[in-house]
């Protein structure tokens, strides 16, 4: 056979081989390769691996995802907000110089540091709950907690003698905001005249404030109390007085039968999903990780024996319309009055995330 005849014959062929070959290669240039890398796992919490509150659930959820993964751990407890710049800082570069090459920032105030903490360190992949940061090693992650909030609120509306409810948090953010607003629209869904009043006691854990809301909500007619706070002050203040209460975060105390449910993350799933993404070299700049009730980062606790058979149906049934439409759909409007959202729209990611600094309608802000 000529050499003419034999390329006539074999070009289509090696054609093809040439572009499973580009293919091939190109796929493998945006994956690293678990084998070829070793990782290991650094994270900065704002209190005690042991608290039973925020940053347990967290350091649980990192280890699990790490012990699954095959990573190393290290963490830096205690590292305060407000401690600023040089502690914070001092703390990643502890865990730089052991080594750790991706980074995950638990708290929300971190997110102040992100921008500088990524260019500092270009090697090192930044995750954090804030959603601040723009740098190309950087991104944030989260859960989408205030879908399972707005069913909390469900129960909560349900439950109340007094139409009043209490809700005990630390500062105003967006995420705290969006928590507050999904937990009074699924209020006023089960008791339309019902209302909300919330305290802010300006701290991620101070017992004495948190207890001290309490009392004062109590005092205005609250009988079901629920938090955005690190630890369970604030339930363990109102299971004292005997009045209603919804958890939040995790389970870890024992309560009475009045403790009707708990907004509850599951990190586990959270952290699984981001650190595999991360090590298969799916992690994208871009890209923000905000899981819910369809990945599983969140749940509603089992109900407590006082929640009514309808009340329950109705949790049943709104849990499966928000899977479709999200919980910010339709006609919003704030506690001014105005309308936040129109008939047929739904809120944003972007607005849910980074924006929502107004209350909606039913919620009052204690002085």
């Amino acid at each position: 056979m000529n050499s003419e005849k034999w390329k006539q014959r074999n070009i289509p062929i090696l054609l093809v081989i040439f572009i499973v070959a580009v293919i091939f290669f190109v796929i493998q240039s945006f994956r690293i390769p678990y084998e070829a890398r070793q990782v290991t796992v650094g994270a900065v919490l704002i209190g005690s691996k042991e608290d039973k509150g925020w940053n347990e659930i967290h350091f649980n959820g990192l280890m699990n995802a790490c012990r699954e993964k095959g990573c190393e751990l290290k963490i830096r407890e205690d590292i305060q907000e407000s401690a600023g710049e040089s502690g914070f800082y001092e703390a990643v570069e502890e865990l730089v110089d052991e080594g750790a090459n991706v980074i995950f920032l638990t708290s929300f105030g971190y997110g102040t540091y992100l921008d500088k903490l990524s260019a500092r360190y270009p090697n090192v992949a930044f995750f954090c709950i804030s959603g601040h940061g723009k740098a190309k090693n950087s991104t944030s992650y989260f859960a989408r907690l205030y879908q399972v909030r707005y069913l909390a609120g469900i129960v909560a509306g349900a439950a109340t003698k007094t139409g009043v409810l209490g809700y005990v948090a630390a500062m105003p953010n967006a995420q705290t905001n969006r928590g507050i607003n999904a937990y009074a629209l699924g209020m006023r869904k089960a008791n339309p005249q019902a209302k909300l009043v919330v305290c802010f006691t300006g701290s991620w854990d101070d017992e004495k404030k948190q207890r001290e809301s309490v009392s004062r909500l109590a005092a205005e007619g609250a009988d079901v109390i629920t938090y955005h706070e690190d630890k369970p002050h604030a339930i363990q203040m109102a299971e004292a007085i005997g009045l209603y209460t919804i958890g939040y975060g995790s389970t870890r105390e024992k309560y009475s039968p009045r403790y009707l449910t708990a907004a509850l993350y599951d990190w586990d799933v959270v952290y699984k999903k981001v650190l595999g993404d991360y090590m298969s070299g799916r992690m994208r700049p871009s890209r923000e990780y905000w899981l819910g009730l369809e990945e599983g980062g969140v749940r509603l606790d089992n109900m407590s024996s006082l929640v009514a058979p309808k009340t329950r149906d109705l949790v049943e049934l709104e849990q499966q319309r928000i899977r479709k439409q999200d919980v910010f759909t339709g006609l919003i409007r704030d506690n001014a009055g105005k309308i936040r959202c129109e008939d047929g729209e739904q809120i944003s990611d972007h607005e849910l995330f980074y924006g929502m600094d107004w209350f909606v309608e039913g919620v009052e802000i204690h002085d």
